[in-house]
């Protein structure tokens, strides 16, 4: 049945007979036995540990419902059994996830290029014209020429290559006459025989172009050049007018929006230290802690990483959990769910969060704690869990005030463990330093 998802803890439910199992609804019983109509799903979970209990599971169901089961998780605090829309993230009904789940173009793994270019404050464009560079539908010769007869297949400007989209939008000697001087000061040698879809991914800080620098917030800044550069190619091929590069730059500076003067500004002040490029201690008699979600989405695991400290910029607690996460969302709330639950076991009254997930921030708080089947026993968890603070808040950073965090998720994402730390490791010692201007004194 399209969508439709039962909430993974229905105590009362049969599980050969309801929709509870994230990819494959029913359960599969296990071919040498046979279904006992007696039990329940909360049978099935060990009520003292809040877990689902591994021997019964093997004992009732087939392994390839066992391995699905055991991803869903289940909340510590009691909480209301609800349906659940499976094509959404907060598991509520939407006639937009109905017609993709409908049309079959539901992807529950999307591209994460298309959201960045959908979200970027930038004349529409601007934004079309960058998603068809990135799909390969712009009409330049080296696509013509496979269509239909044309004189020439090579770059106008050069006369050197076949003109692609990623020849005549980067890598052109043209072109890198532009990126270079350009606010970004870029060089473009290095992606002569990659795609344009890797220079997007560059910009964007996306798998395999990952970093703490902040490249992307030049995104938009970005795509404005890559227009400014096609608006000067249409020049020469129909005007017979050459460009400088200094027109060019100066066209894509004039066409950010109202804002384009201060984003002009922070483009260049990128190297000047501010309250948004660096980590700032807590206030007195607050602890912060920075969590992070690692997710690969090959092969479909993550990891976790919190790191505390309080307002002498002293380290108190880090760790680095290995997890089965079904999505990079779902790790981290998971993140934030680790790290309030040792908040409470550390007893620390007042708790500052921050994570580099904007989305998650935002969703705790404007008090939306619902979720799919992936996320909705934690997010239930975390708002049961926040009245056992005197004072709590979420922060959004960017990824560059979150780097001890991130650093330690992805430590658990590629080695696939879980360590704890009340003094931090060797190797973490540099991101922390880093962190707070080589000014932290751990704890000894």
């Amino acid at each position: 049945m399209l969508g439709i998802l039962e909430s993974s803890r229905k105590r009362e439910d049969q599980p050969w007979s309801r929709q509870w199992i994230p990819g494959i609804g029913k359960a599969c019983p296990k071919l040498s036995t046979t279904p006992d109509p007696t039990l329940r799903v909360s049978n099935f979970i060990d009520q003292n540990t809040h877990t689902w209990n591994k021997s019964m599971l093997d004992q009732h169901f087939h392994q390839s419902s066992v391995e699905k089961i055991i991803k869903i998780p289940i909340s510590n605090s009691p909480s209301v059994d609800r349906r659940a829309w499976d094509l959404s993230k907060d598991g509520k009904f939407t006639t937009k996830s109905a017609y993709w789940g409908l049309s079959e173009g539901h992807d529950p793994n999307p591209n994460p290029i298309w959201k960045e270019i959908w979200r970027c404050k930038i004349p529409f464009r601007v934004q079309m014209f960058s998603w068809k560079c990135v799909n390969n539908a712009i009409p330049v010769r080296a696509i013509l020429a496979q269509r239909i007869n044309i004189e020439s297949a090579f770059c106008p400007m050069c006369n050197q290559e076949p003109k692609t989209i990623q020849h005549i939008l980067v890598s052109c000697s043209y072109t890198s006459r532009i990126w270079f001087p350009s606010k970004l000061n870029a060089r473009t040698s290095h992606f002569h025989n990659k795609s344009f879809q890797d220079w997007i991914k560059f910009w964007l800080e996306l798998h395999p172009y990952d970093s703490r620098s902040g490249r992307s917030e030049n995104f938009s800044y970005v795509a404005c050049l890559i227009w400014s550069i096609w608006i000067g190619r249409n020049n020469l091929i129909h005007q017979g007018k050459i460009e400088s590069p200094m027109k060019i730059i100066q066209r894509a500076n004039n066409m950010l929006p109202r804002l384009g003067r201060q984003t002009l500004q922070l483009l260049q002040q990128t190297s000047t230290p501010n309250q948004l490029s660096e980590w700032n201690p807590p206030p007195t008699h607050w602890v912060k802690v920075n969590t992070d979600g690692a997710w690969d989405l090959d092969a479909n695991h993550g990891g976790m990483g919190c790191v505390f400290r309080e307002s002498a910029t002293s380290f108190i607690y880090g760790a680095a959990v290995y997890t089965n996460a079904s999505c990079a969302e779902e790790a981290e709330i998971r993140a934030i769910w680790v790290a309030i639950q040792k908040a409470m076991e550390l007893k620390i009254d007042r708790l500052i969060i921050e994570s580099d997930a904007a989305v998650v921030i935002q969703k705790l708080n404007t008090n939306d704690f619902c979720g799919n089947w992936s996320t909705d026993a934690l997010l239930k968890d975390i708002q049961e869990w926040r009245s056992k603070f005197a004072e709590i808040s979420f922060s959004f950073v960017p990824r560059i005030c979150n780097s001890v965090a991130h650093e330690l998720a992805t430590w658990a994402k590629n080695t696939c463990l879980n360590m704890y730390w009340r003094h931090p490791p060797t190797w973490l010692h540099q991101a922390l330093r880093r962190d707070v201007d080589s000014s932290i004194s751990f704890n000894e």
